[in-house]
């Protein structure tokens, strides 16, 4: 087999239904490719998924008694599957036309890469247009991709290139980070990362301010001593040094966060400035990471 799509899921059976439909059709030629859906718990019902998708393409489906994370499921897709290129695809995204193509095309002409596609998200208020313009979503045409910048919502990596001491980390606690770890690991394999704006998903996201905070300041408490203590270069990459400085811990204190917090979720029509969210989400990371000082 020569192209793999992995894809995690849990519940939400239509955005799952869409998603493949999707991926029917989505190539031009005869490229070889086969759907690893692994459903992460939920119950889901593959009979009624393949006959609402009207499935095309060889699927294979995998399913766990209980929840084990998404970091276990794209692992037990890895191990399910054969495909020599392994696609990364959330099951709420839906594949643009050309999809599968570009990603193989990539990987055909360059070298030990890893492939991070562009993500479209829903229109909205400002808060939506901020997430929207992170990532790969803000370098310059002729940026390097930084590894940190590796998220598996839309990407793709050779098989012979993933690392051979485990992909992601299942051992993780709380959310996030298996993305930056393995992303990390790939770097410091010689794995160089490529930014390909023509192999488009479109996310569906339902999630808003609180939420994103709320993840973010956990992820800063429990994932990022781990990710820190495993990779020192992530502290100043990730600005925590800085957290030495009184006045620092001072701007991310709630005296500070809390009423801005408020102002932009109260105004999310206004269109407020990148840096505002900028400064919301490393506050909130930063108060997860002082937090675990005390734990």
């Amino acid at each position: 087999m020569l192209i793999s799509i992995i894809i995690p899921a849990f519940g939400r059976e239509e955005l799952l239904v869409r998603c493949l439909s999707s991926l029917n059709r989505n190539i031009q030629g005869d490229l070889d490719y086969e759907v690893c859906v692994v459903d992460d718990g939920s119950g889901l019902d593959e009979v009624n998924v393949r006959e609402k998708a009207a499935v095309n393409f060889p699927l294979i489906w995998r399913s766990f008694k209980s929840s084990r994370g998404r970091s276990a499921a794209r692992n037990e897709g890895i191990r399910s599957t054969s495909g020599i290129i392994l696609v990364f695809l959330d099951s709420d995204m839906e594949a643009r036309e050309d999809f599968i193509n570009t990603h193989f095309k990539y990987h055909s002409t360059n070298p030990r890469i890893a492939v991070i596609g562009k993500i479209l998200w829903p229109e909205g208020g400002s808060f939506l247009r901020y997430i929207s313009s992170r990532g790969v979503a803000k370098l310059k045409p002729d940026e390097k991709v930084p590894p940190w910048y590796f998220v598996t919502g839309n990407a793709s990596v050779k098989r012979q290139d993933l690392p051979s001491d485990g992909v992601f980390d299942e051992t993780l606690p709380g959310w996030g980070g298996e993305d930056l770890d393995l992303g990390m690991k790939l770097h410091l394999s010689g794995v160089e990362f490529m930014y390909a704006p023509e192999a488009v998903s479109f996310h569906h996201f339902v999630g808003d301010l609180a939420g994103h905070i709320k993840r973010t300041a956990l992820y800063g408490k429990s994932v990022l001593p781990v990710l820190v203590e495993r990779y020192p270069e992530l502290e100043k990459i990730l600005r925590l040094d800085l957290l030495n400085s009184f006045v620092l811990r001072l701007a991310v204190h709630n005296l500070f966060f809390i009423p801005a917090f408020w102002t932009i979720r109260i105004l999310d029509s206004f269109p407020f400035p990148a840096y505002i969210y900028d400064y919301l989400t490393y506050s909130a990371y930063a108060g997860g990471w002082l937090k675990r000082e005390r734990l």
